[in-house]
């Protein structure tokens, strides 16, 4: 059997996705391996050992974690409220307290001037 062939059928075997949308490398995933007799000594264009193909099943998972992530989209949501929801609000108050500021100066100059 090929390796390419033979990590098809591993991944197959032995990768799930959980209730939340996560996939997982099942802890049986050797005794699953057995029972679909999967045996890394069946593959005949490399000889790889069982931590080979365990690494190789979890970058799957990894793979597929990453792919499946909502997290940027999330992220990308959390930037877009703030940009439009909080940014405006904070140039808003921003923009009164240099108005008042501006008229405060303003008075008290005039406030001096009548004091002279």
């Amino acid at each position: 059997m090929l390796l390419s062939e033979f990590v098809l059928k591993a991944i197959d075997a032995t990768i799930e996705q959980a209730d939340n949308g996560l996939f997982y490398l099942d802890p049986m995933w050797r005794f699953t391996l057995k029972d679909n007799q999967l045996d890394c000594s069946e593959i005949s264009d490399n000889s790889v050992n069982e931590e080979e193909i365990e690494d190789i099943l979890k970058l799957e998972v990894e793979k597929r974690n990453a792919v499946n992530s909502l997290k940027p989209y999330v992220l990308q949501w959390v930037h877009d409220v703030i940009t439009a929801s909080v940014e405006p609000a904070i140039l808003q108050e921003e923009t009164d307290y240099l108005k008042n500021l501006t008229e405060y100066l303003k008075a008290n100059k005039e406030a001096q001037e009548l004091k002279e």
